[in-house]
C-alpha cells in the first residue's frame, strides 16, 4: 500500500469553488477534493539521509519546473471501463509512492540552500474538480485556465517551504483528466525532472517496471566555493507581467526553415532547435524595438545539458549543466543564418573550454556580488525538445497534449516536440512585447499560433 499522510499541506486554496473571469471565456470554477503526501513506499535508509547540493543546485532558487500531461476519456476508456476518479487516484498514488523511494530526496525537505533532508516526508499529491470540458484546454491556449491544474501557487515560484514535487490530479467534468507535476529545479535540471516523470509512468503501466538505478551526483563534479555554500539562491523566478503564447511548427515548416539556414550560411545540418530559437529570438527583440523606438543590444542565453560531455549517464541526477549566451550587438547580425552561426561557436565555447559558467559563479561567490543574467535584454530559450514527454504514458496511452505552466520571466520560450513530430514552442513575453510578436508575419511563415481565449 503507498504511503499516505492526510495531513494539510500549504495553506488551503482561497479559491475553492470561487468563480473566476477572463476576457472571453470564463475561467472554470475548482474545487479542491483532497489533499494528501505520499511518502516513500519504503524508507530512506539513514547513510543517505543527507543529500547535499552542488554549486550550480545551490546557484538556483527552489523554483518548479511546471509539466502538464492531458488524456481524454476516451483514452481512458479504451483500457477500462472503470476507470473513476478513486481508482485512478489510487494507481497514481501507490506508483508515486514506489518511484519515490528511488527519487528519494524529493521526498525530503529543504535544510537550508546546502542540504537537502531527506526524511520521507512525502511528495504533495492534490486531486481536483475542473467544471469545463478538456476541450476546453485541448483547441485553445488559456494559461490562466492552465495555470488552474497545477497546486495552486508553485509553478517557477520560488518557494523554500513547500514539498519538493507536487502532483495535481485534475478530473475534467467530461471524464478527461490531466497530470501535472512541480519538480524542485533544486534538486535537478530539466531531465532530472524529466527522469523522474517517465519513471512513475512506467512503474504506473507496469507493476513489475524495475524501478531505475540512479546516480546521484551531489557535490562531487560542481563542488561549493572554498569560501562555504551560498547563502541564497543566485537564480529567481518573476513571474510579473507574463503573457504566454503556444506556437506549432510542423515538420514541412521546420524542414524549410532548416533548408534556408543552411543555404544561407556554412551551417552544416542546423538542427531544429537551433533554427526556432534564433527565429523566436530575432522576432522577440524586434517586438521590444517597435514598442521602444530603437533596437537594444541584447542576448538570447541557453542551457547546454553536460551530461555527455563529462562522462555521465543520462540517469544522473543533478543541475548538470551550463549556460551559453549569444550576444548581438547590432542590428544587422539580426539574421537567422547568423545567430545559428554564433549559437554554435558558443556551444563549443562550452564544451571544449573550462566551465565559464562554473568559473562565474566561483567569482560571484567569493566577491559576495550578485548575478545579473546577462542583463535586463537577456532572453532564455530552453529546448527540452530530446526529452520525450508526449510519450510518457501511464497505462492510457500517449497523451493528447502537453503542457508547461506560464511564468519565471517575462523573455522566455521552452520548445518540446509534440505528437505530429514537430515542435511546440511556448514562449513568455510582457503583454507589451506579445502584442506585437503574436501578429509578426516572419515568425508566422513558420508557425501556427494556437487559440488563445
Amino acid at each position: 500500500m503507498a504511503s499516505i499522510d492526510q495531513s494539510p499541506i500549504g495553506t488551503t486554496p482561497e479559491n475553492i469553488n470561487k468563480p473566476f473571469s477572463a476576457t472571453t471565456i470564463s475561467l472554470p470554477l475548482v474545487s479542491i477534493i483532497s489533499e494528501k503526501l505520499i511518502k516513500p513506499s519504503s524508507p530512506t535508509p539513514h547513510t543517505k539521509r543527507w543529500h547535499r547540493l552542488s554549486l550550480i543546485d545551490q546557484a538556483f532558487s527552489n523554483s518548479y519546473i511546471p509539466f502538464s500531461l492531458f488524456y481524454t476519456k476516451q483514452q481512458l476508456d479504451a483500457i477500462s471501463k472503470n476507470n473513476n476518479p478513486t481508482q485512478i487516484s489510487h494507481l497514481l498514488e501507490e506508483s508515486l509512492s514506489k518511484i519515490l523511494s528511488t527519487y528519494y530526496p524529493y521526498a525530503g525537505r529543504l535544510k537550508d540552500n546546502n542540504v537537502v533532508d531527506c526524511n520521507d516526508t512525502g511528495a504533495e499529491f492534490v486531486e481536483a474538480q475542473i467544471s469545463c470540458p478538456i476541450s476546453q484546454t485541448l483547441n485553445w491556449h488559456n494559461s490562466a485556465t492552465e495555470d488552474l491544474l497545477f497546486p495552486q501557487g508553485l509553478p517557477w515560484s520560488n518557494s523554500a517551504d513547500r514539498g519538493l514535487v507536487a502532483v495535481q490530479l485534475s478530473y475534467f467534468n467530461c471524464g478527461g483528466i490531466a497530470i501535472s507535476m512541480c519538480i524542485s529545479h533544486k534538486i535537478g535540471d530539466g531531465c532530472s525532472g524529466y527522469n523522474l516523470f517517465r519513471d512513475w509512468s512506467e512503474i504506473t503501466r507496469d507493476p513489475n517496471f524495475s524501478k531505475p538505478s540512479l546516480h546521484y551526483v551531489e557535490q562531487s563534479i560542481f563542488p561549493p566555493p572554498s569560501s562555504g555554500p551560498f547563502l541564497s539562491p543566485l537564480f529567481m523566478s518573476n513571474k510579473h507581467d507574463c503573457v504566454q503564447r503556444r506556437y506549432i511548427f510542423s515538420n514541412e515548416k521546420l524542414l524549410h526553415l532548416k533548408n534556408r539556414v543552411a543555404a544561407e550560411s556554412e551551417v552544416q545540418n542546423p538542427t531544429r532547435t537551433e533554427v526556432v530559437s534564433a527565429l523566436i529570438f530575432k522576432r522577440a527583440v524586434a517586438a521590444a524595438k517597435a514598442n521602444s523606438g530603437f533596437f537594444q543590444p541584447s542576448s538570447m542565453v541557453q542551457a547546454v545539458d553536460l551530461r555527455a560531455q563529462i562522462g555521465l549517464p543520462p540517469n544522473a541526477i543533478g543541475n548538470l549543466l551550463t549556460i551559453c549566451p549569444t550576444s548581438i550587438t547590432n542590428e544587422q547580425s539580426m539574421t537567422i543564418s547568423k545567430l545559428v552561426s554564433e549559437m554554435r561557436k558558443s556551444k563549443e565555447l562550452a564544451y571544449n573550454r573550462d566551465n565559464i559558467f562554473v568559473a562565474l559563479l566561483l567569482e560571484l561567490a567569493n566577491s559576495k556580488q550578485e548575478y545579473h543574467d546577462n542583463g535586463p535584454n537577456a532572453y532564455q530559450i530552453t529546448s527540452l525538445v530530446k526529452f520525450a514527454l508526449h510519450e510518457i504514458d501511464f497505462g492510457w496511452g500517449k497523451p493528447t497534449k502537453v503542457s508547461i505552466a506560464n511564468g519565471l520571466n517575462n523573455k522566455l520560450a521552452i520548445l518540446m516536440g509534440n505528437q505530429s513530430g514537430g515542435l511546440d514552442a511556448f514562449v513568455t513575453l510582457s503583454e507589451q512585447d506579445m502584442s506585437v510578436f503574436e501578429r509578426d508575419p516572419e515568425l508566422l511563415e513558420f508557425a501556427s499560433l494556437v487559440p488563445s481565449c
